[in-house]
């Protein structure tokens, strides 16, 4: 893969969609909701509660700008994926509603696709599904095992007629998943809760949002302005103050030129498909609305104590490794020695938030006015809806949707990973041996500490 000239450091999504430049907190303020994070995760509880209330007074603060974060970075997945399996699910909350957690991500889905044709056009949303293909039989004995009523095993023609991948020789399909462009999204969607009354504030630091219920006086301050809310919800996911709940791991992004007709016509890509390679570790694209392969995945070293650092954005292994895999999956593009002829032309990351169970948290504290949610491991387009709305609908009604489903609620529990440095070797040992499986697996080598890294995992 050649690296255009000058390869930009912004991620994809931004070419063509302005920041909105929105004024930062100057003075003291009163409202009913007070909400932390302007990603996906703030702007969708803003949006729910306005459903379920419209008369609240609501307030989004984020410390940079709109689309900062994951939410402005990721790969543009709307999926009803959930980092944990559903079997593995179904055995850690026996009496919990596995099922209907699955249908609820499903709707999820359609719902924001919904959304998006009603307030985002610039999300350009395109629903096809996603295909997870498999290049060798390990892979595809995985895909095998993952089979379900919502996922369909596919042939080596099947596979073919979807995108052209001439090493897949099979494949897992789903229909719920959808494509977008990530920041138009989230920019339109903002725009809309401005529309209906939302404050939103960019470049507003907040502090202190936990020190016990509303009426403490030591509760909000955002740039120094006290802050008076009846609730406040945490949305700030990996830039969340260090906190042994979750870890920090970085997902690196490339995207290509756009291609030509002919270049398209060889990929043979259906529209709005989201793929993946079977693997251990994570891989994820798209096919953009405009022509590009933007391609994603793991790899970048978790930072000792979770501290987070610019240049792991930028690191220049993964960044090769993608640009080497688009080589591997679409060779007919051109190229030799492990390099395509397309040019990138740009490169990005942003870090994830991960919790020690791989699962997402949904946190309403009534005591003290205060709501947490995220945990996403990269699948939080459609979760952070979900979650969203269940956050919302408790604030107002009291009630928790997701109390019969197998998501973690309780605000007391939450398993914890090591202190460090134990935190540091084992998430970074783990990083390294889940790509050395990969490449045990790749040569057909049985790897003696395989079914041990998938339990640890949790997949």
């Amino acid at each position: 893969m050649r690296q255009a000239s000058a390869p930009s450091s912004h991620p994809l999504w931004r070419d063509g969609i302005d920041s909105l430049s929105l004024p930062a907190l100057t003075s003291d303020l009163d409202c009913d909701v007070a909400i932390i994070g302007g990603g996906f995760s703030g702007l969708w509880s803003a949006f729910h509660l306005l459903h379920f209330d419209s008369s609240l007074s609501i307030v989004v603060f984020e410390s940079e700008e709109i689309g900062f974060g994951a939410s402005g970075r990721n790969g543009g997945w709307v999926s009803a994926d959930y980092p944990v399996d559903l079997a593995t699910l179904a055995r850690r909350y026996p009496t919990k509603d596995t099922q209907g957690f699955a249908e609820l991500l499903a709707k999820g889905v359609d719902e924001i696709g919904e959304i998006a044709r009603e307030i985002a056009p610039r999300a350009r949303f395109r629903k096809s599904g996603s295909l997870s293909f498999a290049t060798h039989e390990r892979q595809l004995q995985r895909l095998r095992d993952s089979v379900d009523q919502r996922h369909q095993l596919l042939t080596y023609e099947e596979t073919q007629s979807k995108v052209a991948i001439p090493s897949a020789i099979g494949g897992l399909f789903t229909e719920n998943c959808a494509t977008v462009n990530p920041r138009g999204l989230l920019l339109d969607l903002a725009g809309y809760l401005q529309s209906r009354g939302v404050l939103i504030f960019e470049r507003s630091f907040a502090t202190h949002y936990d020190d016990g219920p509303p009426s403490n006086d030591g509760g909000l301050w955002v740039n120094d302005f006290r802050v008076s809310a009846h609730w406040k919800i945490l949305a700030t996911e990996a830039f969340t103050p260090k906190s042994r709940e979750q870890i920090p791991l970085y997902s690196l992004m490339i995207a290509t030129r756009p291609l030509s007709a002919k270049e398209q016509a060889a990929l043979q890509w259906t529209p709005g498909l989201a793929i993946a390679e079977a693997t251990n570790n994570v891989n994820y694209a798209q096919f953009s609305a405009d022509f590009r392969i933007a391609l994603g995945g793991r790899g970048a070293r978790y930072p000792f104590a979770g501290h987070l650092d610019r240049a792991l954005e930028s690191d220049t292994r993964t960044h090769r490794n993608l640009s080497e895999m688009i080589h591997k999956w679409f060779p007919q593009l051109g190229g030799s020695d492990q390099h395509s002829s397309i040019d990138v032309t740009h490169h990005w990351g942003g870090p994830i938030a991960i919790r020690r169970n791989w699962e997402s948290r949904i946190c309403v504290d009534h005591r003290k006015g205060l709501a947490r949610l995220g945990g996403y491991v990269g699948d939080g387009l459609t979760m952070s809806f979900v979650a969203a709305r269940a956050v919302a609908e408790e604030i107002v009604t009291g009630e928790n949707p997701l109390a019969e489903m197998p998501i973690s609620t309780d605000c007391s529990k939450a398993k914890k990973w090591p202190i460090e440095p134990f935190r540091y070797i084992g998430a970074n040992a783990l990083i390294s041996s889940i790509a050395r499986l990969d490449e045990s697996e790749e040569a057909g080598r049985q790897s003696p500490t395989g079914r041990f890294l998938k339990r640890l995992i949790g997949r």
